[in-house]
């Protein structure tokens, strides 16, 4: 199974120059947005399809005579109350379909900015090269402004405790 990437290292010093820095965060981020939404996509289908499967066997449970009767009856409810607690929680969900369109969004904009008419090779004139790094730093700031929206839409539905009555 494919892990969630850790940062690279050398983006963030930006000593292969920004074109090069843009090309890899966004490659990287691309990939971010594509692992953990698979991993969320996982989390979901799993636990829902262990929420119905478990909740499904409850009748039959609760109907037959065996030995540790009353454990399992139980076991299977703190499954299913559990799972659907972190369902609620962590919002597996909502998480897949956001990372997923973020995901898209960056590869558009990757898409885009690699298929600029001028961008692509890199040009040997200094005019040229400006243009490019230019463009470089306008796709490094829409990936800034995607990862913004992302966090905006993940956090507005969010329910924090209500904080009027508390004291300063």
């Amino acid at each position: 199974m494919k892990s969630i990437p850790a940062f690279p290292g050398h983006v963030a010093e930006m000593n292969d120059g920004v074109i090069a820095t843009a090309d890899a965060y966004g490659t990287w981020l691309r990939s971010f947005y594509d692992v953990r939404a698979r991993w969320h996509r996982r989390f979901y289908r799993a636990s829902g399809t262990l929420v119905i499967l478990v909740g499904a066997a409850l009748p039959v449970l609760t109907s037959l005579d065996y030995p540790g009767k009353a454990l399992t009856i139980s076991l299977a409810g703190v499954v299913v109350a559990g799972l659907t607690g972190l369902r609620a929680f962590y919002r597996w969900d909502q998480s897949w379909i956001l990372l997923r369109n973020s995901e898209m969004a960056v590869t558009a904009a990757y898409l885009e900015w690699k298929t600029t008419p001028g961008n692509f090779p890199a040009a040997d004139d200094v005019a040229q090269r400006s243009v490019q790094e230019k463009a470089a730093s306008a796709f490094i700031d829409r990936l800034g402004d995607l990862r913004q929206r992302e966090a905006t839409m993940f956090f507005k539905d969010m329910a924090f405790p209500n904080m009027s009555g508390a004291k300063s």
